[in-house]
């Protein structure tokens, strides 16, 4: 397998354009092994100052990627407070994050939305990251691998361009997500991460193993490890 190791954070609704570009400073700043791909998500205001930064101080230590948190699956139109993937790859982003529970949940949006902009990042030249993940709900009536694998087989459907050479898949099971989240236990996560890599091969076949799947939900310093651990992960 030649999938590396990745590690990287959304950061959501926070930092200005200033406090992104000193992020990445300090970021660049530390020492990185050379088997870890570093990313970092920044809001859309704070892309070009970071994406400016990239150019003018690229890191010693391998190339940090710089994604954006959501985009349209449109490349122009009458869509108001939207991004295209033009606008994107425009300002030298290399990828993006798609179906974050909290953009399925608090804005909405539907299997059939995310495999619209799947193919839109693919067709558009993007890494794509796509989220995953089961509620509480789904979780404690026994259908968590039957929603990751929903999740996965609707977005990836009929995208010509679907490359898994430029795709990571992000499983984030949405009752261990934010504060009121339960700590998940890797002996929890360990038959999810293996179902989602059988389904990678079905749909990639031996590429698919090259996928790397990443985990997110309630991660500290305490357990990162034990996730890391997991040689899926």
């Amino acid at each position: 397998m030649t999938r590396p190791f990745l590690f990287g954070t959304n950061f959501k609704m926070n930092q200005t354009a200033a406090e992104s570009a000193d992020f990445y400073d300090h970021l660049i700043d530390g020492d990185s092994p050379a088997s870890v791909q570093r990313f970092i998500i920044p809001p859309f205001t704070s892309l070009a100052a970071v994406t400016a930064r990239k150019r003018d101080h690229p890191s010693p230590d391998g190339d940090v990627w710089i994604g954006a948190q959501n985009m349209h699956w449109e490349s122009a139109g009458a869509y108001t407070g939207e991004i295209s993937p033009p606008m994107l790859t425009a300002l030298g982003v290399d990828l993006v994050l798609l179906g974050h529970a909290e953009r399925r949940q608090l804005f909405h949006e539907t299997d059939v939305d995310l495999n619209k902009k799947v193919a839109a990042a693919f067709t558009a030249g993007l890494r794509v990251l796509l989220c995953v993940g089961e509620t509480a709900e789904e979780k404690g009536n026994g259908v968590g691998p039957e929603t990751v694998a929903r999740q996965l087989k609707i977005g990836l459907h009929g995208s010509a361009a679907a490359d898994p050479a430029r795709l990571q898949i992000a499983y984030e099971p949405v009752w261990s997500i934010g504060a009121g989240g339960t700590p998940a236990r890797p002996e929890e996560i360990t038959p999810i991460v293996g179902h989602l890599r059988a389904l990678l091969g079905d749909r990639f076949g031996a590429a698919g193993g090259d996928v790397p799947i990443l985990y997110g939900g309630s991660v500290d310093p305490s357990n990162a490890g034990s996730f890391a651990a997991i040689p899926e992960i």
